[in-house]
């Protein structure tokens, strides 16, 4: 015979069901969904004119509006990397690019710049020398450009580091070189060259104590580098060069030859060659609408879009976008990087040999277009 359900487990079961119903009406609550907003580009009645996109105070430009397409911004003259400082560079200048240097090119090209960086060491890609033949003898908008844009498998830094930050990292990149490939022209009257083996026995250290530059070791080192002259004028690491910014001192020099490093501490304007101090353009192999952008379209979808899409949107960082490239990087990188692609990069860019001169010339049109 059954026995009658005790009121405890009626009260205990209904009071259960209670906290469970509780429980999800509670978890079903879409405040957060439902509160009010605006949507973009739609009308409003909290606002008299309708709008909820607010109309932008009077006078109000856009983060760096003034300097865009200049070579303080872009380090292109022309279409091509230019090869100079857009101001004046001082120890103050590489202080602030070794520091900048430390915290965003160490991991993967190491303090040194050998391309051996603690992240290199951990399996990540093999990063690229500083000291290598072509990268001693490359323009400074080169690396400034790189650092901008991106190139093969490092991205782009430049939401990280401000325009000014870049060039100081450039500054220092060219006196890192120096210190591993100076002549004793480079140096100052009384200042010697050293072999770096003597350097290393006076200064009582192993003969392996250069184990990681294996492969490529430097040949020289000065004991003591060179510093340029500070000028009165000469902007900083914190202080943006501006436009109405005065001439500077001779250039300094910074390598087995003398690189001009200010000849004007104004940005380039856009469009000029010879303003804000930028080098001199540098001739490109193809002018302005010269090609067929139709077959250059047949010839990017025949070996370019598996990689870089049909698109051309790529898939960074590993593919990098190849929208509004030429404008980015210049035509005459372009140009290389199509004929001889990049074999560094991680996967590496294949050449392409059988390319003529007139395939890149189509190729590099249909590149202008927008997509």
């Amino acid at each position: 015979m059954s026995q009658p359900i005790r009121p405890q487990y009626h009260r205990a079961v209904l009071l259960g069901g209670a906290l469970l119903v509780g429980t999800l009406l509670t978890g079903c609550r879409q405040d957060m969904h439902d509160q009010p907003k605006f949507f973009p580009q739609r009308s409003t009645t909290f606002y008299a004119d309708g709008r909820s996109v607010r109309p932008q105070v009077v006078g109000t430009v856009s983060r760096s509006q003034d300097l865009a397409g200049s070579y303080f911004e872009t380090g292109m003259v022309n279409g091509a990397e230019g090869d100079g400082l857009p101001f004046k560079v001082n120890s103050q200048v590489l202080h602030r690019g070794q520091e900048r240097f430390n915290i965003y090119c160490t991991p993967c090209h190491s303090r040194v710049g050998n391309g051996k960086g603690m992240i290199v060491e951990r399996g990540y890609y093999q990063a690229t020398s500083y000291h290598s033949y072509r990268l001693r003898n490359a323009p400074l908008g080169h690396f400034f450009s790189v650092i901008s844009n991106g190139y093969g498998a490092m991205p782009d830094l430049a939401s990280q580091i401000t325009p000014v930050d870049r060039w100081a990292i450039v500054a220092y990149i060219r006196a890192l070189q120096l210190s591993q490939n100076a002549t004793q022209a480079d140096v100052a009257p009384g200042a010697h060259v050293q072999p770096i083996n003597a350097v290393l026995e006076s200064s009582g250290f192993s003969d392996d104590f250069l184990g990681s530059w294996t492969g490529s070791a430097p040949q020289h080192v000065h004991p003591t580098v060179p510093s340029a002259t500070p000028a009165p004028a000469t902007p900083t690491a914190e202080t943006p060069v501006t436009k109405n910014a005065g001439p500077v001192p001779a250039p300094a020099k910074t390598g087995s030859k003398t690189v001009e490093l200010a000849k004007n501490a104004a940005p380039a304007a856009p469009g000029t060659a010879a303003a804000a101090g930028a080098p001199a353009p540098q001739a490109e192999k193809a002018a302005a609408g010269k090609g067929d952008a139709a077959k250059g379209k047949t010839l990017y979808a025949n070996n370019c879009s598996v990689c870089h899409q049909p698109t051309r949107a790529g898939m960074p960082p590993v593919f990098p976008s190849l929208v509004g490239v030429v404008d980015r990087v210049g035509e005459k990188r372009v140009r290389t990087v199509a004929k001889e692609g990049i074999p560094e990069a991680k996967p590496p860019m294949p050449p392409h040999p059988n390319f003529t001169e007139t395939d890149i010339d189509d190729l590099v049109a249909f590149l202008r277009t927008k997509p």
